[in-house]
């Protein structure tokens, strides 16, 4: 590629320009401040050479070498934004990254909880009903997805049991299990209901949105006390890792959870 002429701007000036553009075009400041921060890294790495004269292969080298350099997936998404940003608006041409590798993304490990914690996030619930679906979400192993979708037939009460139909529509879905303490709770939350209604519907009737139990789920963390960044899913990890802890075979606690394919250590799904 051949330099872009144009002509140059005092590197303070420049970014300037940039901070202004990206406010005109209602970019948030977190996201302003990171562009800057990256754009002003590279123009120091480049330097003495002005950022108007600088190569396609120049830039392709320098995100290189930020990959060989063993930064976050995160970091380097945030350094390709911020100059395909400068690219395009201030060289007047798309950042070529054909061939470029970015890092994988590093999965962050689960957040488990132990029975006293689900306990007192539990107990923690505004709602009964809430208490209720952050209970059978830990006993059961259910995805947030699961929990809304159980509908009163699913439950077999006398046998501790709960059927976790297939949510793809493929399949014969799983059979898992729940707490004993729960049945008398949960025999007053089927009450009249009829054997095709949900076990925990909206005020409309049908499911409540995954969303809005993530919000109550929020709420009842922060009063809890409970500190570890859980979210409903930890619900459903706490629930693998203390199956396997208490010896149950990994084969069974994979039913449980519906894994087709899954490292017993890690229970994630």
């Amino acid at each position: 590629m051949n330099p872009v002429v144009s002509h140059p701007l005092p590197i303070s000036n420049l970014l300037t320009r940039v901070r202004n553009n990206l406010a005109s075009e209602q970019y948030s400041s977190q996201t302003i401040k990171a562009y800057l921060g990256q754009l002003n890294v590279f123009m120091r790495h480049i330097h003495p050479k002005e950022p108007y004269s600088v190569t396609q292969e120049e830039l392709r080298a320098y995100l290189d070498r930020l990959t060989a350099g063993d930064l976050s997936r995160s970091t380097i998404d945030q350094a390709v934004n911020a100059l395909s940003y400068f690219c395009k608006t201030e060289l007047g041409q798309p950042l070529d990254l054909l061939g470029f590798n970015r890092p994988p993304k590093k999965k962050a490990p689960p957040v488990l909880l132990t029975l006293d914690e689900v306990k007192r996030i539990a107990i923690s619930a505004e709602n009964p009903k809430h208490r209720l679906m952050i209970e059978l979400g830990y006993t059961a192993g259910l995805r947030v997805s699961e929990v809304v979708n159980v509908r009163v037939q699913h439950l077999d009460l006398e046998n501790l049991k709960l059927f976790v139909p297939a949510q793809d529509g493929k399949g014969e879905g799983r059979t898992t299990i729940f707490s004993g303490s729960l049945k008398d709770a949960l025999a007053r939350q089927v009450g009249i209901k009829s054997p095709d209604s949900y076990l925990f519907p909206s005020e409309r009737g049908g499911p409540l949105t995954t969303r809005a139990v993530a919000k109550f789920f929020k709420s009842a963390l922060e009063i809890s006390g409970v500190k570890k960044l859980a979210t409903p899913h930890s619900l459903r990890h706490s629930f693998g890792a203390f199956m396997m802890q208490a010896g149950t075979d990994p084969q069974v606690v994979q039913n449980l959870l519906g894994l087709r394919r899954t490292k017993p250590a890690k229970l994630v799904g």
